[in-house]
């Protein structure tokens, strides 16, 4: 057991020194599990959270969004710009976004979304993207991430979340 203890703190102790905390646990407020989606005999693991968009009008409309960290923005499909109070997916500011296949053009808007039960005011991309049957856009970084803390673990398909971080 001695020996058990003295392994602990020579671990502890060099962390404590350079103002690192172990992180022996967390809690999580909340589980997302992920969605299996079977296509073409292959299945891909989704992290999909629900949100509530809030209208120009305050009507509530839920959207399903990939969890995604590495989309800097929350980024809807350009077909949904009348849920914005929007005449046309273009009439923003327009900005150039990298993506996976790419730099496109995007139109930035500012929004209200309840994640996670918080309500957060944040940016919100338009952008031409294919229509997912699972899915309305990417739930992505910028201002969003900054809310809660996160935690994955792939073996049981499950995202961690915490509005305490």
């Amino acid at each position: 057991l001695l020996n058990f203890i003295n392994h602990l703190l020579l671990l502890y102790l060099p962390n404590q020194l350079y103002g690192i905390s172990p992180m022996l646990s967390k809690n999580f407020e909340h589980t997302v599990r992920f969605y299996e989606h079977r296509a073409n005999g292959n299945s891909t693991w989704l992290p999909l959270v629900n949100v509530t968009l809030i209208t120009p009008t305050d009507n509530r409309i839920s959207l399903s969004l990939l969890f995604d960290t590495g989309a800097s923005v929350t980024t809807l499909r350009a077909d949904l710009y009348q849920m914005l109070g929007l005449q046309s997916w273009d009439q923003g500011h327009r900005v150039c976004t990298a993506t996976g296949g790419g730099t496109v053009a995007a139109y930035i808007y500012t929004t209200t979304l309840e994640v996670f039960g918080k309500t957060i005011q944040c940016p919100i991309q338009l952008l031409q993207l294919p229509n997912h049957p699972l899915f309305s856009g990417l739930l992505g970084r910028d201002i969003v991430f900054k809310e809660f803390g996160f935690g994955f673990w792939e073996n049981v398909n499950e995202l961690y979340v915490t509005t305490n971080p």
